[in-house]
């Protein structure tokens, strides 16, 4: 039984749970420890090898499961490939000029947060994070939305939604450089 082949195409199916770009994180984390208690290593002691190897393995498939789900960008990736759709972000190409002026300011507010050695830097690092969030917050629920309104045989709105997934990495990633900045800042 090859558990790899089984499950890695879907692993909304191995958790038992919808195929939705929102999930309740909660919900998933239950769901783990549901799964693992019932498959665990451990419980297999004094099981055959294979047995054990094959409680390894699920063990292992089920992390990291929880992994790809329980970040949205992965989440995002992962449903785009049960959907069939090839989404590889370092190839997608924004042409949405809102977006792009978006994240040009971002990028100069962030330059600017760096470059900020006066005493009221904390608070423009509390503000701008603030405004991450809800940056994420937005497109989180946009890329919800795209998802379940995809036509995956119309190009403009596949190509929004990779879009978007593109958008949640680079705000992701400018959250990230954020929290360097504050933990610097310290």
């Amino acid at each position: 039984m090859n558990l790899e082949q089984d499950y890695s195409g879907d692993y909304f199916q191995l958790y038992s749970i919808k195929k939705e770009f929102l999930l309740d994180l909660s919900e998933l984390k239950l769901k783990q420890k549901i799964i693992l208690r019932e498959m665990h290593p451990d419980l297999f002691v004094n099981s055959t090898a294979v047995e054990k190897k094959v409680a390894s393995e699920f063990a292992t498939l089920v992390n990291k499961a929880f992994g790809v789900l329980k970040d949205p960008l992965t989440r995002g990736a992962h449903l785009c490939s049960i959907l069939g759709l090839q989404f590889d972000i370092e190839k997608v190409k924004i042409t949405n000029t809102d977006l792009l002026e978006r994240q040009f300011e971002i990028r100069s507010e962030l330059d600017e947060i760096k470059e900020n050695n006066s005493r009221n830097k904390s608070s423009l690092i509390k503000r701008f994070g603030q405004d991450l969030e809800t940056n994420i917050n937005q497109i989180l629920a946009k890329i919800d939305t795209s998802f379940k309104g995809l036509d995956s045989k119309d190009s403009a709105s596949v190509n929004s939604l990779k879009e978007q997934l593109a958008t949640l990495a680079f705000l992701t990633k400018a959250q990230s450089e954020l929290g360097e900045e504050k933990r610097s800042a310290v």
